[in-house]
C-alpha cells in the first residue's frame, strides 16, 4: 500500500498537499474511496481513506492508527562534507535516511570549494528535505531525520557518546570500539579528496576518533553509506535487533 507524508492529523482528518497530492492523483491515479498509509514524520502512522480531492489537495479520513516503530533506538548524526558534485551528497543523505540516521548536518570543508561560494542554502535545504521525505516513505520510517543548514567544519558542536571521523590515512578500525556501549553515535565524512591534517586535528579536539574502513579508497558517498551501515550494525538495529 502506498505511503504518504502529511503535516498533521487533526480530529481524524489529514490532507495531502503539493507534491504529495500531485503524486497521488496524477501519477498513481488514486481516487475517492482508495485507502493509503500516511505518516506525520514525528512517529505516527495511520490507515486513511481518500474522501475528496482537488488538483492541489487531497482530504483524507483516518481509519485507524497503526502502532509500529521501524526506527532505530540509536541516535545517529551524520556530518557529511559537502561534495562539489551535490548529487553525491544527496545520494549519501538518501541512503543514510534508509539506514536510520537521526540528524544530517552538511559540513563545508576546505575541499568543498563549490559550497564555499553559496550564500543562500534555502533552495538546497528544501530539496534535501524532499529527498529525506521520499526515502522515509520508501523504507517505512515514521520519524524524519532533521536536515540542518550547512556549518563550517570548525563550527561543529558534538556531544554524542561516540564520535568518529572517517580518514583513509590512519586511525583504528570500528571493530576496536565494538565493546563500547553507546546510545548516540556521530560520524563525519569528508568531501571528494577527504580531510586535510589540520581538519583532522580540529576534529580530534572535538572528540572525533579517526577510523578507517579498509585498504580501498572509497568515494565520499560510499564511505558515508558504509560507515552508517557499520554504526547501525554495531550499536543500532541493523541485523534485526
Amino acid at each position: 500500500m502506498q505511503r504518504f507524508k502529511v503535516d498533521k492529523v487533526s480530529s481524524g482528518v489529514a490532507y495531502l498537499r503539493g507534491q504529495e497530492a500531485r503524486h497521488a492523483l496524477k501519477v498513481l491515479r488514486l481516487r475517492k474511496g482508495d485507502e493509503i498509509i500516511i505518516f506525520d514524520g514525528e512517529g505516527k502512522e495511520y490507515l486513511a481513506e481518500i474522501e475528496a480531492a482537488s488538483p492541489t489537495s487531497v482530504r483524507l479520513k483516518v481509519l485507524e492508527e497503526i502502532n509500529i516503530n521501524r526506527d532505530s533506538h540509536l541516535k545517529t548524526t551524520l556530518y557529511m562534507g559537502l561534495t562539489n558534485k551535490l548529487q553525491k551528497f544527496e545520494l549519501a543523505i538518501q541512503k543514510a535516511t534508509e539506514l536510520g540516521v537521526t540528524e544530517i548536518i552538511p559540513v563545508v570543508c576546505k575541499r568543498s570549494s563549490n559550497a564555499q561560494n553559496i550564500k543562500n542554502w534555502d533552495n538546497k535545504l528544501r530539496r534535501w528535505e524532499e529527498i529525506v521525505v521520499n526515502a522515509a516513505k520508501q523504507c517505512g520510517r515514521n520519524f524524519l531525520p532533521i536536515v540542518h543548514s550547512p556549518v563550517k567544519l570548525p563550527e561543529i558542536e558534538n556531544n554524542s557518546d561516540l564520535s568518529f571521523v572517517l580518514w583513509e590515512k590512519g586511525g583504528k578500525s570500528l571493530k576496536d570500539y565494538e565493546s563500547f556501549s553507546a546510545s548516540s553515535v556521530s560520524l563525519i565524512v569528508g568531501p571528494e579528496g577527504g580531510f586535510d591534517k589540520e581538519e583532522i586535528e580540529i576534529l580530534k579536539e572535538k572528540g572525533f576518533k579517526p577510523i578507517y574502513l579498509g585498504k580501498r579508497i572509497l568515494r565520499a558517498e560510499t564511505a558515508a553509506i558504509a560507515g552508517m551501515t557499520l554504526v547501525q550494525f554495531l550499536w543500532g538495529d541493523l541485523g534485526g535487533y
